[in-house]
């Protein structure tokens, strides 16, 4: 009896080769799911295609661990978007370079970034500012929060809480820059 190969088992195949540092291809899915090729090609109408859902599921890894941070201990929604980026790229090495390493980091991939939106209308919603001021607060807190993940995913070593600490301190320094006379 053979075995119904669905596209979540394809998707999580390849996840789960992008974390063990194989390259995701037709071949190396199907041979790990004990399959042809044909399977993938029927859910999928070309590599292409597998690769941009692929990178939305990757996504919702990630997105668990901005969940971690949300609504705890009093951490803004917008700190919780640091945090798990962070987090993520000490505990998702090869997932978290496959969606921001493997490209050089610009304006135009931040305003890429999947929860790009989201994140500049929480800004303007938590702190009661305009488009533009989150704008530029967010991209300056980009840079140092991209930093800050780089030195995680190379292992530097930063318990939670000192990563916290120094969210903070630029945050608050951006804050003053940016929104102190937000009135």
């Amino acid at each position: 009896m053979n075995k119904k190969i669905t596209k979540d088992d394809i998707l999580n195949c390849a996840v789960e080769l992008i974390r063990q540092d194989i390259e995701v291809s037709a071949r190396n899915i199907a041979k790990r799911l004990g399959c042809s090729t044909q399977p993938i090609y029927s859910m999928f109408k070309n590599m292409a295609e597998l690769e941009g859902e692929l990178n939305l599921c990757i996504l919702q890894i990630h997105k668990t661990y901005i969940a971690q941070y949300s609504d705890k201990n009093g951490i803004s929604g917008y700190k919780a978007f640091g945090m798990g980026f962070v987090k993520f790229a000490k505990m998702e090495k090869q997932l978290f370079s496959r969606l921001y390493i493997q490209r050089p980091f610009d304006i135009k991939w931040l305003e890429e970034d999947a929860y790009f939106i989201e994140v500049i209308k929480t800004i303007q919603e938590e702190y009661g500012v305009s488009h533009r001021q989150a704008l530029q607060f967010h991209l300056d807190m980009a840079i140092y929060s991209y930093g800050l993940a780089v030195m995680q995913h190379a292992d530097s070593g930063m318990s939670d809480e000192e990563i916290s600490q120094r969210l903070t301190a630029q945050f608050r320094a951006l804050y003053k820059l940016y929104f102190d006379d937000k009135e």
